[in-house]
């Protein structure tokens, strides 16, 4: 039987999961790396079998896809890898260009944002795109990378707005098999689904290894990452379960979302 075809986003915000994935070196996971939206296409293609994937992109979709309820990219808070970075504070922010590799992020910003005008596509260099709008939305290690090397006068934390505003955390990613794989692999399903958790257990009973195992991989030191995933949580549980659909039910109410789906108990 083919190997199961695993989407795995190539950012720091998820290696304490794939480090995990990656030591277990199970012999029937195939991976293939990308950005968020590109893993979405992958998925939803029939490309690959299961991926994490922008939560957004998968409530667009549900009825083609089965969610994998075990797993997922969360903030509490701040979560430092998903910022707008603006020429004028956030609330005066009327024009935004959007990094072209998120999905849920641009959606969460339109919520934060929602009488701006259409927003732009991020087409060169964050500094020189300022220069005719007010803001940047970057996401993952871009974003890291512009708070270790500053370009703008004010910074936007856009997990911080969404929890001072409802309290809820926010959900960034959920994990997603497509409907194949749903219906001919549950086995290999399953048996990833306690990997995932596994992988999450590893991380939290010795952080530190996944610190030091990522500055060895990543363009950041252990001290810059080490606080910086103490902000993610990996879990998917009532409390996620709860603020995706805060999340998705904004999304609705604004027309970034057609239907709300009923979310895997």
């Amino acid at each position: 039987m083919r190997r199961l075809r695993v989407g795995r986003i190539a950012a720091l915000n998820m290696y304490p999961i794939y480090h995990g994935l990656e030591r277990a070196a199970d012999p029937t996971l195939q991976f293939t790396d990308g950005v968020p939206t590109a893993l979405n296409a992958a998925l939803l293609e029939g490309r690959l079998d299961v991926s994490a994937m922008s939560s957004i992109a998968y409530a667009r979709n549900a009825d083609r896809l089965t969610l994998v309820p075990v797993a997922s990219i969360t903030a509490d808070g701040a979560v430092d890898s998903i910022q707008v970075f603006s020429r004028v504070p956030f609330e005066e922010v009327r024009s935004v260009a959007v990094t072209p590799h998120s999905a849920t992020s641009v959606a969460l910003l339109r919520i934060l944002l929602p009488d701006a005008p259409p927003f732009a596509v991020l087409d060169r260099p964050p500094a020189r795109a300022l220069e005719d709008v007010d803001g940047v939305l970057l996401i993952g290690d871009e974003a890291l990378r512009g708070l270790r090397q500053p370009f703008a006068p004010h910074r936007t934390d856009l997990a911080e707005a969404w929890t001072a505003r409802t309290g809820h955390p926010m959900v960034f990613a959920v994990w997603a098999a497509g409907a194949e794989a749903a219906h001919g692999r549950g086995g290999a399903l399953a048996e990833l689904a306690r990997l995932l958790t596994d992988a999450r257990a590893d991380y939290l009973g010795d952080p530190e290894a996944v610190v030091q195992a990522a500055a060895r991989r990543f363009p950041f030191p252990a001290e810059f990452i080490r606080p910086y995933l103490r902000r993610l949580r990996y879990e998917f549980g009532p409390a996620e379960r709860t603020g995706l659909e805060a999340f998705l039910t904004q999304a609705a109410r604004i027309g970034e979302l057609d239907v709300v789906p009923r979310l895997a108990a």
